[in-house]
């Protein structure tokens, strides 16, 4: 009797130990979960002001997108207009008579 009283003292106190280590287990990985949700949120708030950074750079690209745009359609009238008035003035030219020659 008196052994099983000493084995059960001695698994008592193992079980003891045991469970002192596992508490200590779980309160680091609270400690780390901690740690991880902090860093986590600090990410999430930085992803965030890189989202509306990058919103507003998108909106300017935008906007300089449709000034390319329109300035390429100016051009490209300002290109037609000058080809016109050129075979205008090669016409004229055809029709206007020659110089003697001196």
């Amino acid at each position: 009797m008196e052994r099983q009283v000493r084995k059960l003292v001695v698994d008592h106190a193992e079980t003891r130990w045991l469970t002192l280590r596992v508490d200590d287990d779980v309160k680091e990985l609270r400690q780390e979960t901690r740690a991880i949700r902090a860093i986590q949120e600090r990410q999430s708030a930085i992803l965030e002001e890189h989202t509306v950074i990058l919103r507003e750079h998108s909106d300017q690209l935008q906007e300089h997108t449709n000034q390319l745009q329109e300035h390429t359609a100016r051009f490209d009238s300002v290109d037609a207009q000058l080809r016109s008035l050129t075979q205008m003035v090669g016409k004229v030219l055809e029709r206007l008579p020659e110089e003697p020659a001196e």
